[in-house]
């Protein structure tokens, strides 16, 4: 099983990797890339962005997917199964990742200097918090949606996978140290 879930995502990576350019950005890359990063906004505005951040959301939800089979044992119809559930949850999930991108944005306007951003730094400080509150609302329902008719031992695992990989996603896991989460 888990060597059949592996080789599913390195098709999905190598493909993902593999295919050609979005319509636009192969233009884009001659001289306009070197400027896109030297605009205010640099890595913010880069229109590529978008279509990256949905490739990435789309290779991490298949590593949650697959983490999750693997640390309850699933089979590989039951895996296929908790892709479709999260995938319900990513989809509440994408307005609030583009609501908190346009805040970020907007306060990395106002740390560079932007003027028009300075006014209004709070109101977008705020916005971010409260997203973030509505993002752990999500993960809280998509925990109980999926834990519900496991086993307190498994929904002990399921709960320790997704603290281990959302330690991991912000980058801790390859900190170890005494906050690490053991196997």
């Amino acid at each position: 099983m888990k060597k059949l879930i592996a080789a599913a995502v390195l098709a999905v990576s190598a493909v993902s990797f593999a295919a050609p350019p979005a319509q636009g950005v192969a233009a884009q890359r001659g001289a306009a890339a070197p400027a896109a990063q030297a605009q205010p906004g640099g890595p913010w505005d880069d229109e590529r962005g978008e279509g990256r951040r949905e490739e990435h959301e789309k290779r991490m939800r298949m590593m949650m997917v697959v983490g999750m089979a693997e640390a309850l044992n699933l089979s590989e119809a039951e895996a296929i199964r908790l892709g479709d559930k999260i995938r319900a949850f990513d989809d509440k999930r994408k307005p609030l990742r583009e609501q908190m991108f346009d805040s970020m944005k907007l306060l990395k306007a106002a740390a560079d200097g932007d003027q028009a951003a300075l006014g209004r730094v709070d109101q977008a400080t705020v916005a971010l918090l409260d997203l973030r509150q509505q993002m752990a609302a999500v993960d809280k329902e998509m925990f109980l949606t999926v834990s519900k008719d496991l086993t307190p031992q498994k929904r002990a695992q399921l709960a320790l996978f997704l603290a281990k990989f959302a330690h991991e996603r912000k980058g801790g896991g390859m900190r170890g140290g005494r906050h690490h989460l053991a196997k």
